[in-house]
């Protein structure tokens, strides 16, 4: 195990299927969500009538910076679009996720469009899914710079506090870091980028999410809460398309320290209220509902099932009344560092390099 610690993260979209589980342990993690990173992934981006998504990179270094980036569209199939960046240093750039931005490579330094252009960013209108960008050379072979850092803030576009867990008030917004992944500076990877610890950090080897009881009332307005739970797996194949699916075990424990059980298996991206984790038509019998908890608030600890890769977690808190609503993103913790026993989690580029 290397003492000098980078850090690590990943992705996937498409479907959910929920049942029944239980839970491990570990240790500090690798993933960051505060350095400047060699692989940055947005969790959770939406652009649609009722959600857009603004989304800003920075290059966190003294030289100049080329990224290559995938959106992947959970809303059409996993549909995958793919698109590059550069970034002069310390220069950060920033785009509408449903408008996208324009680039003219003719008015470079002159008016309009004075300084360098961060490169051509398409529209995606119809979006819920995923966003990753991997720092590369000026020709695409992955780098390990660790120089990219980014923020995505998500604004409602218009009031419904009555909508459950999307309840929003026009121009609320919700922030959050987008998660890294570290390299090492001393190592030259390849395509696949593998994530074990060595060339890329690797994915958590346990998440842990504090979390608001479904259903329970909120302590200052006495509002309906709701916690929305994003999770991607960290193995991708953008070159195929090939879906990833891996199994989690949840293990739930209320203020009583009374433990509760679940599991679901993700198939290349899940964004869900967290009772339909384990019911679908009744969330009031779901381990994570204020009803079956018997708490306001509890810990639920996330664990791939054996031989299953890592993923990587988001949470975003809703509270909602007849006449107003709130919402609040966050990171979530992760522990230990993940490498399963049937190999490495590794995110595949699109060729050539």
């Amino acid at each position: 195990m290397r003492t000098g610690k980078w850090n690590a993260i990943l992705s996937g979209v498409c479907g959910v299927v929920a049942a029944v589980g239980m839970v491990t342990a570990s240790a500090h993690a690798d993933v960051t969500t505060e350095k400047g990173s060699s692989i940055l992934v947005f969790p959770k981006v939406r652009a649609d009538a009722n959600f857009d998504t603004i989304i800003e990179i920075t290059n966190t270094g003294n030289s100049m910076v080329h990224a290559q980036c995938y959106y992947v569209n959970d809303l059409l199939d996993w549909n995958k679009i793919d698109f590059n960046i550069w970034l002069t240093k310390q220069q950060p750039t920033q785009w509408v996720v449903s408008d996208g931005r324009r680039f003219d490579p003719t008015c470079q330094f002159e008016e309009p469009c004075a300084g360098f252009a961060p490169g051509m960013v398409p529209q995606v209108p119809e979006f819920e899914g995923i966003l990753i960008c991997v720092q590369t050379t000026e020709s695409g072979e992955p780098l390990t710079g660790n120089h990219i850092k980014g923020v995505a803030t998500i604004v409602a576009r218009n009031t419904d506090p009555t909508d459950g867990v999307d309840s929003r008030v026009e121009g609320d917004i919700a922030t959050y870091n987008a998660v890294g992944i570290q390299g090492d500076p001393d190592a030259v990877p390849s395509n696949p980028l593998l994530l074990n610890g060595a060339v890329y950090d690797a994915c958590p080897e346990r998440i842990v999410l504090d979390h608001v009881t479904s259903g329970s009332a909120d302590l200052v307005d006495g509002g309906e809460t709701f916690t929305d739970l994003t999770l991607v797996p960290c193995s991708q194949d953008f070159e195929t398309r090939t879906p990833t699916e891996t199994t989690l075990q949840f293990v739930v424990y209320n203020e009583y320290e009374q433990r509760f059980s679940a599991s679901t298996t993700v198939e290349c991206f899940m964004n869900v209220e967290l009772t339909e984790i384990d019911t679908s038509t009744t969330p009031n019998n779901s381990v994570f509902s204020a009803d079956v908890l018997g708490t306001d608030v509890a810990n639920a600890v996330i664990t791939p099932v054996p031989g299953h890769g890592g993923v990587i977690a988001l949470a975003e808190r809703v509270v909602s009344n007849s006449s107003t609503a709130g919402r609040a993103i966050y990171n979530v913790h992760g522990e230990g560092s993940l490498v399963p026993s049937s190999g490495a989690d590794s995110i595949r580029l699109v060729e050539p390099f």
